[in-house]
């Protein structure tokens, strides 16, 4: 099965859960199974964030082996502080670090690939500030205002062009 493929798959099913155990079973602490549920459920993202970063290194390694590894690294780095995050739950805002680090090297190589439009690379670096925003929102006011949150959207038009463009093959 193609890389570009596994991510098609995998991409949705992250998303999914991601928002599931991040923003909607954390409200419901008096519903303690639906709570469990969601932190199972970071748990499970956890294990794709591990494998779609492993895949976007093998989808980008042809075209800049270094920007790729950077992908591999921050997107494993994450992973650990998101776990974290299921007991100290302001750990998260540590993930956010690294999830706005990765974003960082997946704008360039979707920029610089040509197996998708330059614009989705500029709209993951504007992803990535509404991640450090978080964090450093966090760390100098105590919380994070809603309007941080909307710069993340340039992710999410990542995944939703994955899924339902894929890429497009590159002519050697």
């Amino acid at each position: 099965m193609k890389t570009i493929t596994k991510l098609r798959i995998l991409y949705p099913i992250w998303t999914v859960i991601s928002i599931f155990s991040l923003l909607y079973a954390p409200t419901l602490a008096s519903e303690s199974t639906l709570f469990k549920i969601g932190q199972l459920g970071q748990i499970i993202v956890q294990l794709f964030q591990i494998a779609i970063a492993l895949l976007l290194y093998k989808l980008f390694m042809e075209t800049d082996k270094e920007q790729a590894s950077l992908i591999a690294i921050f997107g494993l780095l994450g992973v650990p502080f998101s776990l974290m995050a299921i007991l100290i739950p302001d750990a998260i805002h540590l993930a956010e670090v690294f999830w706005g680090l990765w974003l960082i090297p997946i704008g360039t190589l979707v920029i610089k690939s040509g197996m998708f439009p330059k614009w989705i690379g500029y709209f993951l670096y504007i992803g990535s500030l509404g991640y450090f925003g978080a964090t450093i929102s966090f760390f100098l006011i105590g919380s994070v205002p809603a309007f941080v949150d909307y710069f993340t959207v340039g992710e999410l038009i990542w995944v939703l062009w994955i899924t339902f463009m894929g890429a497009k093959e590159i002519q050697n």
